[in-house]
């Protein structure tokens, strides 16, 4: 059954339908209308259901997490991209890396794979994006840009960049452990098409 045939039994307007069917069954067996009762039944039906109040709008639905972290990621990149005057050489690079390969997870994550052992990992996997996108990304940029400014900066920009480099490789490793449904539905049909053309 549909969400909309499901939304529709449970509407006001459909309640009011049922209560104006049942008045017609109700004058049937009260003696009052004969034999056309179905009709009389099905007519009060559709009053009841035309001038049956409208349900309210429902609630907004909540952004999914994933969206939520897209958007999170995004504005991490645009506020190193604007600070990058006083982050080291290439560490907006590191930064747009980074953000690229966890929208390429999110991707994935929000098509899950058909394989249940994936539909168990995909919590932990998303909890892992969470931490990367919430924590460790803000914690490194902050860190670097909330330094004093003393000479010489190179200790502070190395430290960046091996932070950066271990979130990478964090990102990496997320990126092999989350599956390409769609790699993996066409590797099937290959397989499938295979079987099928090696029969005599």
């Amino acid at each position: 059954m549909s969400d909309r045939v499901r939304r529709y039994l449970g509407s006001r307007k459909n309640i009011a339908g049922m209560a104006g069917a049942l008045a017609g069954v109700g004058l049937h067996l009260a003696g009052v209308i004969g034999d056309v009762w179905p009709v009389v039944a099905a007519g009060l039906y559709g009053v009841g259901a035309l001038v049956g109040p409208s349900d309210p709008p429902g609630e907004p639905a909540e952004p999914r997490l994933t969206d939520a972290l897209r958007a999170e990621a995004a504005a991490i990149l645009g506020r190193a991209e604007a600070r990058s005057g006083a982050l080291p050489e290439g560490a907006v690079a590191d930064v747009g890396r980074i953000i690229c390969a966890l929208r390429l997870v999110l991707d994935r994550l929000d098509d899950v794979a058909d394989q249940e052992t994936d539909r168990i990992a995909a919590p932990e996997r998303l909890a892992d994006v969470a931490e990367i996108v919430r924590v460790e990304l803000p914690e490194c940029l902050e860190t670097y840009l909330g330094r004093a400014p003393s000479p010489p900066e190179a200790p502070a920009a190395r430290e960046l960049r091996a932070q950066l480099t271990l979130v990478g490789e964090r990102v990496d490793r997320l990126v092999a452990q989350v599956p390409d449904v769609h790699v993996r539905r066409a590797e099937d049909l290959t397989r499938e098409m295979r079987r099928r053309h090696e029969r005599p």
